[in-house]
């Protein structure tokens, strides 16, 4: 399978890490404690960081 481009890789991790943010703040205000378990929101921010770092082209 074919790897993309630096920029498609990117724009996959961000897209990714959106619609899991996304996802997981509704489970949280769905059957969570916001003010306990907001630390998995930093899940999808470390996710966000780590799409965005730079890269060397292949």
């Amino acid at each position: 399978m074919a790897r993309g481009t630096p920029q498609e890789r990117r724009l996959l991790g961000l897209w990714t890490a959106g619609w899991l943010a996304l996802l997981l703040l509704i489970g949280l205000f769905w059957v969570g404690n916001v003010a306990v378990e907001w630390p998995v929101l930093l899940v999808p921010v470390v996710w966000a960081l780590l799409a965005l770092r730079p890269r060397r082209e292949e």
